[in-house]
């Protein structure tokens, strides 16, 4: 028997224009399916709910009697990412939209404790006993950053997942983009964050990256694409400053990586951090410079006199997506991130890497995931093979950007990934319409939607011990307590825990 209401409510959800819109649906569709009593019920093999249950009990307990010093301990050495496997993907695979209840009400609880503690003034409980805990606790935690792979003209896909995560409060302070990804992240991260809202019309940014060179314009430069058109989008797009000025104006640590052009250099992550007076354009221009169609950059620097000069004018940078798509390893190291959302629309990835998250897609997709392995290992032997047995120069240089792109990691923790279609591989470097812009842009929310509670949970702890340092930092956030008896924490209680 046809299940009407369970097909118009996915119709609902699959043509929602908002996230308001999806989730109602969404949630109409767990009443509807049974799925809310999933929610309620606290057990399950995929998370150890009996640890999870037993430390929000906890919690509420020292919150309640206000034992501060226990509180302070218990949470120091028993906080941690993912503990109990809260942060497993196969949680969120069950129900339309979130997961368990207990789960939920045990980060809120967590992340409600962290702020009070952060404002609460009491004897042995200063401000820089303060900073240590939260300071400590914070890098302990650790921390999400977004990335965004390339992709040309289908990283308009990422213009959508920003927007759903910005309308949610969900962008992370630290962001990374290769090639079309770092043209979006570079357009984020040189603006205030009050700034960023501009950027979620479509009609209020550049879009027209190509044009084709005259043929003689081609044998000329050795390339078939205009950079100077390139250029003047970049520029359209990204104000004109050094990763330095832009990390002070937006808060955000925006990383840009870059390939080189030649030999006996290595891939380059380019931030606040590791080259603060770089100019983020020629940056972004430089992980935008696909080889033959774009010829490679010269970056520019900021010298001691504030005056725009070449940075290294021997060298050349190239397309960032060749050999470090996701810098997830030096991520780790310079910005103490491990959790990682990820939005992939690389052509030449897409059709190679599993649209599940891990649990989600069944045996069919395991063994899917197995043959493709095998396939690149062979594969990735076979070049190796090769490299060593021929000597350095043009297609030696091949065969080293062929290895990085099999060798590379594609998946975060988080992953949002378009539909693979004719559509888009035909458009994958052309100038789009505003229509083709509109349906980019859309089809990149529709699919972080799914995504957004899952991020939430696994965001909002990292995100509060963020705040709690930076405002404890600035001295915004300390208040007195009540002047009799011990310091007031309230309690947040959803329902009881048993």
């Amino acid at each position: 028997m046809v299940d009407r209401k369970k097909r118009e409510l996915l119709k609902e959800q699959k043509n929602a224009l908002d996230y308001a819109s999806w989730r109602e649906a969404a949630e109409a569709l767990d009443r509807h399916l049974g799925f809310d009593d999933w929610k309620a019920d606290d057990t399950s093999t995929d998370y150890d709910w009996r640890l999870i249950r037993a430390r929000l009990r906890q919690v509420r307990q020292y919150r309640a009697e206000r034992q501060i010093d226990k509180l302070v301990h218990h949470l120091r050495q028993g906080l941690h990412w993912n503990l109990g496997n809260t942060g497993s993907a196969s949680l969120y695979g069950y129900a339309y939209y979130g997961t368990k209840r207990l789960i939920h009400e045990y980060i809120t609880e967590i992340a409600e404790a962290l702020t009070e503690l952060s404002q609460i003034e009491a004897e042995g409980w200063t401000r820089p006993d303060k900073l240590k805990f939260f300071g400590d606790l914070a890098k302990s935690y650790g921390r999400s950053a977004l990335m965004l792979s390339g992709g040309a003209t289908l990283g308009l896909f990422h213009v959508g997942v920003v927007k759903a995560l910005y309308r949610e409060g969900l962008v992370p302070a630290i962001m990374s983009g290769s090639s079309a990804g770092s043209l979006v992240s570079a357009t984020v991260g040189t603006r205030a964050p009050e700034e960023v809202e501009e950027l979620l019309d479509p009609e209020a940014a550049y879009y027209h990256f190509w044009r084709i060179l005259p043929w003689r314009d081609m044998l000329r430069n050795r390339a078939v694409m205009d950079q100077n058109q390139l250029r003047k989008a970049i520029a359209a797009n990204v104000r004109d400053m050094t990763f330095e000025e832009a990390f002070a104006v937006s808060g955000r640590a925006i990383n840009i990586t870059v390939s080189p052009a030649g030999v006996n250099q290595p891939p380059r992550l380019l931030n606040h951090l590791t080259f603060p007076y770089l100019y983020m354009r020629e940056a972004a221009l430089a992980s935008c410079a696909v080889p033959v169609l774009f010829p490679p950059v010269m970056l520019m620097t900021q010298d001691e006199r504030k005056e725009r000069v070449p940075y290294m004018p021997l060298l050349r940078w190239n397309d960032g997506s060749l050999k470090s798509d996701l810098p997830i390893l030096r991520m780790r190291r310079l910005h103490n991130v491990n959790h990682f959302i990820v939005s992939q629309t690389n052509p030449h990835v897409l059709p190679f890497v599993s649209h599940h998250e891990p649990g989600e897609g069944g045996v069919v997709d395991a063994a899917r995931n197995y043959a493709l392995s095998s396939v690149r290992t062979q594969a990735k032997s076979l070049i190796d093979l090769a490299r060593h047995n021929l000597p350095v120069g043009t297609a030696h240089r091949a065969l080293d950007v062929t290895a990085s792109i099999l060798e590379q990691q594609y998946r975060g923790n988080v992953n949002i990934f378009p539909e693979i279609s004719l559509w888009r591989y035909a458009n994958v470097t052309s100038n789009p319409s505003m229509e083709s812009i509109k349906r980019f842009m859309l089809e990149g929310e529709r699919a972080t939607w799914p995504r957004i509670e899952m991020i939430r949970n696994q965001t909002l702890i990292s995100q509060t011990l963020n705040d709690c340092v930076e405002r404890l930092e600035k001295g915004t956030i300390t208040q007195r307590a009540p002047s009799r008896g011990k310091p007031e924490l309230r309690v947040v209680r959803n329902r009881q825990v048993p």
